[in-house]
């Protein structure tokens, strides 16, 4: 990672995002992308070329709504598109149609956003992979479960994309593909016709080339046009306290992802007020187990409904077993792991009296190969668990050659803040460009 100097100054977002050229060519040149490449990483469960380009067409004889206006946008495979089918990443639920946008979904259109597609999910959005490859390494997983909507983005498919996060399904992915992410704080993007896995963690998210995007779907999704979403104030870059998290799991990263993650704390210094290093409790690393009984409790009683009998024969065994463990889960059990995910909560509340941000990895290395499944998100699930806004940076390639991602937490409504300075350390160290991807789908 290079160092990071200069201002907290960022380019306006409309800079990032206008476009001289019409949204016609934008959404074509996106479709050619897909033409060109997508028979061998395969992000998308779904794409009407005619549908994009008709949308296009008609951003392109309107006024300009925001800065998302005439932008292509791809959707996971659990959100609900009225004109498109949504799958449930399940041969279940193949070409069923819902009859409305989900929510999110809606206020994209209404904000101007083309919706170019589905991208692909797991499984009911658990932990069955896709046949989707990570564009960095074709031999490599692209993480899950978004792992249509990290690939396109990382593969120059689409420039934004909407996922889900239950564990680290945004955070994870986005790492292991080398684009910027997004978990909003909890509750502040709308759920309303999303695929519920575990309602006590199921956040929307999203994928972007760069964060200053993902700011402006933050403005898109946490605005209904009636209340104005809550904000946290974070301090200028310069004024800003900085916490390193050491936590229990911190073995379960790779050698390069570590020094990474102690690089980029160095780097910090000098730049920001203070940077410091926050241990967390030994006892808190329960929270990796205590989060997934609750997970797979509260999904064997939302996803019932979903696998329809007399078919069920078509859902994985490793979906079977998820299930099955959620249903026979203990009732003193589960209240055990609910006490964990509260101390938790306390433990994020204390610390951040103390400190601004957290500094955490977004995965405990580069993707693993496609056949060891979608990777740990046990770096994940703190934010998870506390509810607060995530971004995720690609800051780093590994021993072998593939991204390595950092993930910045902040305080519950402080992603605005959380963005402009994710935006600020990106356009410093030159982040957005250090992770092309060659169109033989090799490393850079």
């Amino acid at each position: 990672m290079s160092a990071v100097t200069g201002s907290d100054t960022v380019s306006p977002i409309a800079d990032i995002l206008a476009d001289e050229h019409p949204s016609v060519s934008t959404v074509e040149h996106c479709l050619d992308r897909i033409a060109k490449r997508d028979h061998v990483v395969g992000a998308w469960a779904h794409l009407d070329r005619d549908l994009a380009i008709e949308q296009a067409r008609a951003r392109d004889g309107e006024q300009r709504r925001s800065p998302l206006h005439g932008i292509p946008v791809g959707i996971k495979d659990i959100i609900e598109t009225g004109d498109q089918p949504t799958g449930y990443g399940s041969s279940l639920w193949a070409g069923w149609q819902p009859a409305q946008d989900a929510e999110v979904v809606r206020r994209l259109r209404r904000d101007g956003a083309v919706i170019l597609g589905k991208t692909t999910s797991t499984e009911f959005a658990t932990y069955r992979p896709t046949a989707t490859r990570n564009p960095h390494g074709l031999d490599r997983t692209p993480g899950g479960s978004s792992s249509g909507s990290a690939a396109a983005v990382a593969d120059g498919q689409v420039p934004l994309a909407l996922g889900t996060q239950t564990a680290g399904s945004v955070l994870r992915p986005g790492s292991f593909c080398g684009v910027f992410t997004l978990k909003p704080t909890y509750g502040r993007w709308p759920f309303d016709g999303v695929l519920p896995v575990a309602l006590t963690f199921d956040t929307v998210g999203a994928f972007a080339r760069h964060p200053a995007w993902l700011g402006a779907v933050d403005e898109s999704l946490s605005t209904d046009g009636v209340a104005t979403p809550r904000t946290t104030v974070l301090p200028a870059l310069r004024n800003l306290r900085v916490g390193i998290l050491r936590p229990p799991w911190a073995d379960r990263a790779t050698p390069a992802a570590a020094a990474l993650l102690d690089e980029f704390a160095e780097n910090l210094r000098g730049v920001v007020a203070d940077v410091r290093d926050v241990p967390v409790p030994d006892e808190l690393d329960a929270l990796d187990r205590a989060h997934t009984l609750i997970m797979a409790v509260e999904a064997s009683a939302s996803l019932t409904d979903r696998i329809a009998r007399p078919h069920v024969e078509r859902v994985s065994e490793q979906l079977h077993r998820f299930l099955n463990e959620g249903r026979t889960a203990a009732p003193s059990e589960v209240q055990r792991a609910r006490e964990v995910l509260r101390d938790v909560r306390t433990f994020v509340g204390q610390v951040f009296a103390d400190v601004d941000v957290l500094v955490t990895l977004a995965a405990p290395g580069e993707a693993p190969p496609i056949e060891s499944g979608t990777g740990d998100p046990v770096f994940n699930k703190l934010a998870s668990i506390a509810g607060c806004p995530a971004v995720g940076l690609p800051a780093g390639r590994g021993f072998g050659g593939l991204p390595l991602g950092i993930q910045i937490i902040a305080p519950h409504h402080a992603d605005q803040g959380l963005v402009r300075i994710a935006t600020c350390l990106t356009d410093r160290v030159g982040l957005a460009h250090r992770f092309e991807v060659h169109d033989e789908g090799g490393r850079p």
